[in-house]
């Protein structure tokens, strides 16, 4: 056993308490470091804004997409129905394609249940 004296002991106690002082003393001061985290938080806050921000802003962009999307197909729909006529032929009806879903979709980021 290294320490066997009350005087080692306190030897030791000693110098444990005298690297403590000397660490507090020697470390960086705790307001700069209180800073950066602050900083830190406040540049981590505004990537998650943006990110939310360009999130809506896909999700926007797909619906006006999508909303295009039907008006195209009822224009082409009208096209087909009135060159069907100028034919003579009876219009035949538009069938749409099986891979739509028949809901419309939330948006790009949002699942889908």
């Amino acid at each position: 056993m290294p320490f066997t004296t009350l005087e080692q002991f306190l030897l030791l106690g000693t110098v444990l308490l005298g690297g403590w002082l000397l660490g507090y003393a020697s470390a960086p001061n705790a307001a700069k470091w209180k800073r950066r985290l602050r900083a830190q938080s406040e540049r981590f806050t505004a990537v998650q804004a943006e990110a939310k921000d360009r999130i809506r802003a896909a999700n926007q962009r797909a619906t006006d997409l999508h909303s295009d999307l039907e008006a195209v197909r009822a224009d082409h729909a009208e096209a087909e129905r009135t060159i069907a006529g100028l034919r003579g032929a009876t219009a035949a009806p538009v069938v749409k394609p099986d891979s739509e879903p028949e809901t419309p979709r939330k948006g790009w980021f949002e699942r889908a249940d």
